[in-house]
């Protein structure tokens, strides 16, 4: 953030590059500027998406810097902490108390569903996601996070449109395209599964994706060889499951697609060999 007057001056004079307005929750902390969330969601409301706290000018910076954050907030905090460290259980508990003292904290409540799924009791965790997003319906972790709980709990139809709400909300999001396609593909729907992975790797490619991880794209042309290689377009599936070896984890299952098209395309010796890899990571 800018100390100059009237803000950062390459700033200013290029508005479509760079945020130019900054607001800060009076609760949480949390930070928001007119880049870094869709349009309408929030520098056009007065509330925190967060926590529903108010939102106030980033100039109040060093005034809210000392101050003692609220009790929900730490148990929200706390509640992060515990599941990135594998404490699920721990989480729920912390995350309990922060929805219990703010009832309209819908980080908390995600954050609860992410816990929640966690420790396998998904029915619970998909309501928590659900409550988040009656109170930020625009709130695209809570869908995508739905989707994959409705998906747990083999409710695929309903997963794929929650993942269309998500691609709907971000289409710049590439991990909500990537398992809708996975989702396709296992129904059988192989041709609409190929053609939504290859937007999503297109969208990986441009440089232009937002949230990405560093084997989503390799995730992607995971998707991509294996829709192939169901497609009976074998010849194409090889340079997709290629890439996947080459740039993501280990997985039998691309050893496996990939043994599979070289058979189907004479070349035994090969195709054995990439069967033996498959095997053995299957067996590891």
């Amino acid at each position: 953030m800018s100390k100059a007057p009237g803000g950062n001056p390459v700033a200013r004079q290029d508005p479509d590059a760079f945020a130019v307005e900054f607001m800060i929750c009076d609760f949480c902390g949390s930070y928001f500027c007119d880049r870094c969330h869709a349009s309408g969601s929030l520098l056009r409301a007065p509330r925190c998406t967060s926590c529903g706290g108010k939102l106030v000018p980033g100039a109040r910076l060093e005034q809210m810097s000392g101050r003692a954050r609220p009790a929900a907030a730490e148990h929200h905090d706390r509640g992060v902490r515990h599941i990135e460290s594998g404490r699920p259980d721990d989480a729920v508990r912390e995350l309990d108390e922060a929805v219990r003292l703010r009832p309209e904290y819908t980080a908390a409540h995600r954050v609860r569903g992410t816990a929640l799924a966690g420790t396998g009791r998904h029915t619970e965790a998909l309501a928590a996601f659900e409550r988040a997003l009656q109170l930020d319906p625009s709130d695209v972790v809570s869908h995508f996070e739905r989707a994959r709980t409705l998906l747990a709990m083999e409710r695929a139809a309903e997963a794929v449109a929650a993942y269309d709400q998500a691609i709907a909300l971000r289409p710049d999001y590439p991990a909500p395209q990537i398992n809708r396609a996975i989702i396709l593909m296992d129904a059988g729907r192989d041709a609409e599964a190929l053609a939504a992975v290859d937007r999503a790797i297109a969208l990986l490619a441009s440089g232009g994706a937002v949230g990405a991880g560093r084997y989503d794209l390799a995730s992607a042309h995971s998707v991509k060889g294996a829709a192939l290689v169901k497609l009976g377009r074998y010849e194409e599936a090889l340079p997709a499951i290629d890439h996947a070896i080459d740039n993501g984890p280990d997985s039998w299952n691309d050893h496996y697609n990939k043994s599979y098209a070289l058979e189907r395309l004479g070349r035994v010796a090969e195709s054995e060999a990439a069967r033996g890899i498959a095997d053995s990571l299957r067996r590891t």
